[in-house]
């Protein structure tokens, strides 16, 4: 990987933990400086259909964020590939619900696509699905799955 694209893949990677910021933080500011906010803008959270377009995406979060949200959601094996004005990272996502006086977990792979514009790398595509425990993961009687 040349000098160029290993720091854009860099700067992807802070644009990526800004957006578990947002979320982690119910902040919709923030997550709203995270995304492009337009048309093109796609979504899937885990287990739902695609979301087309800022506005649905927008809120939905609002919605997610009223309800109470996810307590925390801590990412690993994050893997940043950058091209020419594109760029994507995998990450599996760790998400920790607290249920009444319990805490549930789940997984979920995600992919979040970015796209470079004059103001820097902006979120299109964000698509998390459920996955299994990864077997990186302590034994908990609490997942979800």
């Amino acid at each position: 990987m040349s000098e160029t694209f290993h720091q854009e893949a860099e700067e992807v990677i802070l644009v990526n933990e800004k957006f578990y910021l947002a979320v982690n933080q119910a902040d919709m500011n923030l997550m709203s400086d995270v995304w492009l906010c337009g048309p093109e803008d796609k979504c899937v959270h885990p287990g739902w259909p695609m979301l087309y377009g800022w506005e649905a995406i927008k809120e939905s979060w609002k919605n997610i964020f009223e309800e109470g949200g996810p307590e925390t959601i801590e990412i690993s094996q994050v893997n940043a590939e950058v091209t020419e004005g594109l760029a994507w990272v995998v990450c599996v996502e760790k998400i920790i619900h607290k249920a009444g006086d319990d805490m549930r977990i789940g997984f979920a792979q995600s992919t979040n696509v970015f796209h470079k514009t004059g103001s820097g790398w902006k979120l299109i595509i964000h698509h998390a699905s459920p996955i299994p425990k990864p077997r990186t993961e302590a034994v908990s009687d609490t997942n979800l799955q």
